[in-house]
């Protein structure tokens, strides 16, 4: 296949927030030549699951296709949780690279993935973005080692591209993020050789027809699939454990009627009323709203540790 005729297909997994969709935008921007980044959108808020896609040609008549991608070269994992919640590697033709943000070792990584035939990047973005923006946006450092890892696009692309998208402030903190991630990223490599032509999109699935009514799905937030928040577990989505402090707590009820994911645990008492007792840790997905409208300092925000069990 020549150069002009060779279409490069990047998905990014990532959390409502994490920059997702801005990692597939300068993606495109630092390749040398046409490209398009498309996010997928749903009904996602701040910390659930989203998907963004980066397709890039020498040809621009190879990217002009308005779809998902299902057979990805490339996939960036922005935060590891994602490990346990979704196929990462659905659709990846064998040789193809993973990097993911994480703590875990590379055998911890294929226990999830359960897959031999690509090639894996680990990557601690977490703590370098903190070290160096003050905050956890992972998405510039994961496309410097995507830099390493291939020959999509250069370092010095994507530097360029930073300068293009954001402010000359904000792009030169991150210039330090992403040569860091370039120069620490660690590698698991496979012997295979990449072959396009044997990833395969998954089969269409449909929804089923038996969904339970909202009146059924009051556990958590009101979810479609069945068995709503009982069963997806949105506490994992959110980087802070909300912490109450029922000596500091007044029973003002802000919080309760704050929080979007019903997190806010009551106990009803002798007389009737309602108390705060604490937080839904399973549920709570830490947007810190409670924390934002506590009067009394009574709910806390602190940060997880980064990285998932195997």
């Amino acid at each position: 296949m020549s150069k002009e005729d060779r279409v490069v297909f990047i998905r990014f997994h990532a959390r409502g927030g994490q920059g997702g969709v801005t990692a597939a935008q300068l993606a495109v921007e630092s390749f040398d030549g046409p490209g398009r980044a498309q996010p997928k959108f749903g009904a996602e808020r701040m910390g659930s699951p989203t998907a963004a896609y980066a397709a890039m040609s020498k040809n621009p008549k190879l990217v002009q296709l308005q779809t998902e991608i299902y057979t990805p070269e490339i996939v960036g994992v922005l935060d590891d949780s994602l490990l346990k919640e979704l196929d990462v590697t659905e659709g990846m033709p064998p040789g193809g690279t993973l990097i993911v943000n994480t703590e875990m070792s590379f055998d911890q990584i294929k226990k999830f993935i359960k897959r031999n035939d690509i090639n894996i990047g680990i990557i601690d973005a977490t703590s370098l973005s903190i070290k160096l923006l003050g905050r956890e946006i992972t998405n510039t450092a994961i496309l410097g080692a995507i830099a390493k890892a291939s020959d999509v696009f250069t370092i010095d692309g994507v530097k360029n591209a930073l300068f293009k998208v954001f402010s000359k402030n904000i792009a030169e903190k991150n210039v330090q993020l992403v040569q860091e991630a370039y120069d620490t990223v660690e590698f698991m490599k496979t012997d295979i050789k990449l072959d396009l032509e044997k990833g395969v999109k998954k089969e269409w699935s449909h929804v089923k027809p038996e969904l339970l009514g909202y009146k059924d799905l009051d556990t958590g937030a009101i979810w479609y699939i069945p068995g709503g928040s009982e069963k997806v577990k949105t506490g994992e989505w959110g980087p802070y454990i909300i912490k109450h402090d029922i000596e500091k707590c007044i029973n003002c009820q802000r919080c309760f009627l704050t929080c979007p994911d019903l997190s806010i645990i009551r106990e009803k008492q002798s007389d009737g009323t309602w108390k705060v007792v604490g937080v839904d840790k399973k549920h709570c997905k830490s947007c810190r709203n409670c924390v934002e409208v506590c009067p009394k300092g009574a709910l806390t925000a602190e940060l997880k540790k980064t990285g998932v069990e195997a």
